[in-house]
């Protein structure tokens, strides 16, 4: 199935010239819709994990090298489906190029680059204390975090994600096409 297939068209004048209106049917790129699940997690995500269960997920972890099409391919057995993976994690993974984790060596050269007038990767970026929050560097306890670990983390923090199961991927197609059709 091709995702932008079952977006809807606008009417747009993509030639721009004055006084000379013609309009193209063009696919709608800006429509979005959010995977529906009947139940909410609490404020402080405790009923995470639950929600998750009830609503046909499995937790994922990405590995280095994972890309949404090699993961579709593995759970669906259709690189095609690489938006189910992109969908089913909401707002969470709505940029693959920003959202997504960048594999090690990708994280390294972007490190570098970053920091580069910056004292480099190994420069200390802020300190901790022993319960991870933000401390002063005269704080006592206070540890140093470098840039590397900085980024690693955050790179880090996008690897936990939602895939859904199997069987249930023709009814969230039919879902999606529905929801599309009304935009």
């Amino acid at each position: 199935m091709a995702y932008f297939r079952y977006f809807p068209k606008i009417a747009y004048d993509v030639r721009g010239v004055e006084n000379n209106e013609q309009y193209d049917a063009i696919t709608n790129l800006l429509s979005r819709v959010l995977v529906k699940c009947h139940g909410w997690a609490d404020v402080d995500g405790s009923a995470h994990e639950a929600l998750v269960g009830t609503c046909h997920y499995q937790k994922y972890i990405i590995r280095d090298g994972d890309r949404p099409d090699t993961l579709a391919h593995q759970f669906y057995g259709d690189s095609e489906l690489h938006w189910l993976i992109m969908y089913a994690n909401g707002t969470s993974i709505s940029n693959p190029y920003y959202d997504w984790p960048m594999m090690q060596s990708t994280l390294t050269k972007f490190i570098t680059k970053k920091y580069e007038d910056l004292g480099g990767n190994y420069a200390t970026h802020h300190h901790e204390d022993t319960n991870g929050y933000q401390v002063d560097s005269t704080a006592s306890g206070a540890t140093a975090v470098t840039n590397f670990i900085y980024e690693e983390r955050l790179n880090d923090a996008k690897r936990t994600i939602r895939v859904m199961e199997r069987q249930y991927i023709d009814l969230v197609i039919d879902e999606f096409k529905r929801l599309m059709e009304l935009h």
